[in-house]
């Protein structure tokens, strides 16, 4: 299957984070049947961050494509590159924040836990 219908959903101030956070969806969460909640492509501008929030029944993965993000993981910080990747489980609370001078692009699954 090729998949060929995909959004993009534009957040402003997401989960109380600053500006925009573009959501470029690989595949409608119906494919997996439920049991992903997102796949998608993420792009935070420069100075742009999604807020500290809980994940509550899901999980989150995320793999840095380009650009530096500072990640906040349970108030501990990191500083993110390309190749990095991160891991959110079910009850544990994240936020990442475009601190570079370029698009911070990260690759987003969202599992769904229950």
């Amino acid at each position: 299957m090729i998949v060929t219908d995909r959004k993009t959903d534009i957040f402003e101030r997401r989960a109380g984070g600053k500006g925009n956070t573009i959501m470029e969806h690989i595949v409608d969460e119906k494919v997996y049947g439920g049991k992903i909640a997102v796949y998608a492509r993420v792009v935070l501008k420069p100075g742009c961050s999604l807020g500290f929030h809980k994940h509550e029944g899901t999980s989150e993965t995320m793999y840095v494509l380009q650009g530096t993000g500072l990640y906040n993981y349970n108030s501990s910080e990191s500083t993110l590159h390309p190749g990095d990747v991160t891991f959110c489980p079910e009850g544990e609370s994240h936020s990442i924040e475009n601190i570079g001078d370029d698009d911070l692009l990260v690759m987003a699954l969202i599992v769904n836990e229950k």
